[in-house]
């Protein structure tokens, strides 16, 4: 039963019940009668609880005998594979930033991997390059007054 599982959390956190209402932004009648069974936790007070005590819904639901929601698995596997590379480039370890970034890359699919790989060499490219022109000032160079040269003012883009 929810009122149960309810306090079993509580009690693992080691939290009142007016803690555990402060938390949830709730007042402690209502943590009280949830946990005697007299009322449920609306929709609001449900998330605050899957976050204050790292489970699923469907686990505080009883929907699942699994404390952790697919995000919080993602989560974990996320840091499981900056745990096991030990990520290092030119000679020092990335920071974690750079490693979320590439774990996170590793986890997409090959055609989402192919495009972000092309945008960030062509960035690259662009700033090794010095090349800071834009398309934008093939329209613009040299004039000032209309912002476009003779030659595109007629053409199309």
């Amino acid at each position: 039963m929810f009122n149960t599982l309810l306090k079993e959390l509580r009690a693992q956190k080691g939290l009142t019940q007016g803690q555990l209402a402060k938390a949830a932004g709730v007042s402690p009648g209502n943590v009280g009668d949830w946990e005697s069974g007299k009322s449920k936790p609306g929709y609001n007070a449900l998330a605050s609880l899957t976050r204050i005590f790292d489970v699923s819904a469907d686990y505080l639901l009883e929907l699942t005998p699994e404390k952790t929601s697919a995000e919080i698995d993602e989560t974990h596997r996320l840091e499981t594979i900056k745990e096991q590379q030990g990520l290092i480039c030119d000679g020092s370890p990335l920071n974690d930033d750079e490693t979320d970034l590439i774990a996170m890359y590793r986890l997409l699919p090959d055609y989402v991997q192919e495009d972000i790989f092309d945008l960030i060499y062509m960035q690259y490219k662009k700033h090794v390059e010095k090349k800071r022109v834009s398309i934008y000032s093939t329209y613009t160079k040299g004039k000032s007054g209309s912002g476009m040269d003779d030659e595109a003012h007629g053409g199309t883009a």
